[in-house]
């Protein structure tokens, strides 16, 4: 019997690099990346269906306080104008925090990519220090590394962001030794394969 909050054998824990069935890498930001997609779709919808409910509510408030009741067409008048407001200056707000997010994850998303498909080499710690951001309750560290190239043997620095699971820690202390991957693309581009 499986016991609550264990893995069962074979199963890759949510969250954690390795390669997908049939060896594409596995993003573990998949979900999230997909979640705040539609996330954005809705926030644009919901805009679009707040201007149109807006001026339409607006219109007919006007309508209404010519035809009829003053005070009833007045106050569907300021309902529209109500709604109109928020789909021009609140929703965008909240788009600006879903582009902020997206590009978050993104960037999470390439480099568990890169931490999965690089060049692997090893590199010493020269400095590290937290960023102040969690992800999934693994700190996010800015390590300063001394990187060996692995195809050419040039040594140099580079400074990487990555998060570390809480279980690595220890490891990533300055004076050891850690495996990094490195974009064959940019050798600039660097990140801790932990």
């Amino acid at each position: 019997m499986q016991q609550p909050g264990m893995q069962q054998p074979g199963m890759q824990q949510p969250g954690m690099a390795g390669a997908a069935p049939g060896g594409a890498p596995h993003n573990p930001y998949a979900q999230a990346q997909s979640a705040l997609a539609t996330g954005s779709n809705t926030l644009k919808i919901t805009q679009y269906a707040l201007i149109g409910v807006g001026a339409l509510t607006a219109v007919s408030g006007l309508f209404w306080m010519i035809m009829g009741s003053f005070i009833g067409g007045l106050s569907t008048l300021i309902t529209g104008v109500v709604l109109a407001v928020v789909a021009f200056t609140v929703l965008p707000q909240f788009m600006g925090m879903m582009k902020q997010s997206t590009a978050m994850v993104d960037g999470l998303a390439a480099k568990a990519q890169l931490a999965q498909t690089g060049l692997p080499a090893t590199a010493s710690v020269i400095a590290v220090q937290q960023t102040g951001r969690m992800v999934n309750y693994n700190p996010e560290v800015s390590a300063t590394l001394q990187v060996t190239h692995p195809q050419t043997g040039a040594s140099y620095q580079v400074q990487s962001t990555s998060v570390v699971p809480q279980i690595a820690i220890p490891q990533v202390q300055p004076g050891a030794q850690v495996p990094v991957r490195i974009n064959p693309q940019n050798p600039m581009d660097v990140v801790l394969a932990l």
